[in-house]
């Protein structure tokens, strides 16, 4: 047989109607933190690594959106979402000339916002995915040594050495 459910006491006592006016204002940075530890389930050093910050960042970015999330429910507060410095992907309809932005992870447009095209391109220099991009000739890569990328960087020195 289980045990009975012990009553709790909850010091809340406080009118609604007071806090109904007041809005916060939730960045996209706050509410992605939310998603990725709250919704997601993963953890600071993996979501940390995922939107391109540190881990102490995260933890501030996370500890502030929860504060805001616990007032909007708590008191029924109003929020508003305010951007940011965020990465966009720029496309461009060459039949119409119309220029657009899309965020990263949405998936390729299918065809102009404008006029229903689908001849459209990425006209931006952007790179998907985490951390710094890294093309041909940077540091980085299989062989670990800039300008040579891990294939054929000497003579018989090895794996990419």
């Amino acid at each position: 047989m289980p045990r009975r459910k012990k009553v709790r006491r909850v010091f809340l006592d406080y009118p609604i109607e007071a806090y109904e006016d007041e809005k916060i204002e939730i960045s996209l940075d706050e509410l992605e933190a939310l998603r990725l530890a709250d919704v997601e389930g993963m953890n600071q050093n993996e979501a940390a690594m995922l939107m391109g910050i540190s881990q102490p960042t995260f933890h501030r970015i996370l500890r502030e959106a929860r504060r805001k999330a616990g007032l909007t429910i708590l008191y029924g507060m109003k929020y508003k979402l305010k951007g940011g410095d965020h990465i966009m992907r720029r496309f461009k309809c060459y039949d119409c000339g119309y220029e657009w932005e899309e965020p990263f992870g949405t998936g390729r447009p299918v065809s102009c916002l404008k006029c229903g095209s689908v001849n459209i391109h990425r006209v931006d220099a952007g790179v998907g995915g985490v951390g710094p991009a890294r093309g041909r000739g940077g540091r980085g890569g299989r062989g670990g040594r800039g300008g040579q990328g891990g294939r054929g960087g000497g003579k018989g020195r090895g794996k990419g050495w």
